[in-house]
């Protein structure tokens, strides 16, 4: 079967389209969430909540959502771009906002003389799982659904699809379009 999609998107459907999951809908979600990284080349890094607690790592995950901010800062067209960070259902929400270039939460600086945290943990405060963490999304989805004069394809992408960081960064990816 020819096919415009590459093999590494199109298995996946193959996979959930046997029998046996028929009536199983999450046997889509996987796939769904591939071609949402293809129409929208968004990025993503999972780290493994097992890694929350190591100073480094939390460092290294703050340290990667100023560089998408900084690689994005000089073709966004909206007033604001989100982003999540993610240690396994724990979740950290940055924002940048274009006219000041300001980006919340502020950065930590290293201490010349001593070691200290550049990214508390108390960042990561809600919880996918959570009520708290939930709405917060909604939040984010609400405002760049507002900033976003085509919302439609946004309203595309959260219908299919239920997992938080495709979503997170389709929506980063859409409004810079």
């Amino acid at each position: 079967m020819a096919t415009y999609w590459p093999q590494w998107l199109t298995q996946p459907f193959v996979s959930a389209n046997q029998p046996q999951f028929a009536h199983d809908v999450s046997a889509y979600y996987n796939p769904y969430t591939r071609l949402l990284y293809r129409l929208f080349n968004g990025t993503l890094e999972v780290k493994p909540p097992g890694s929350f607690i190591l100073d480094s790592k939390r460092k290294e995950a703050d340290d990667h959502m100023r560089d998408h901010f900084r690689t994005l800062c000089n073709s966004v067209i909206t007033p604001r771009l989100h982003g999540i960070s993610a240690f396994g259902t724990r979740l950290a929400f940055y924002e940048y906002v274009s006219a000041t270039t300001r980006v919340t939460p502020p950065g930590i600086a290293p201490d010349p003389e001593y070691i200290n945290d550049m990214a508390p943990a108390e960042r990561w405060t809600h919880d996918l799982l959570d009520l708290s963490g939930a709405a917060q999304i909604l939040e984010v989805v609400r405002d760049v659904l507002t900033m976003c004069e085509d919302g439609e394809q946004l309203k595309l992408v959260i219908s299919v699809s239920i997992e938080l960081m495709p979503i997170a960064y389709a929506l980063i990816q859409a409004s810079t379009l």
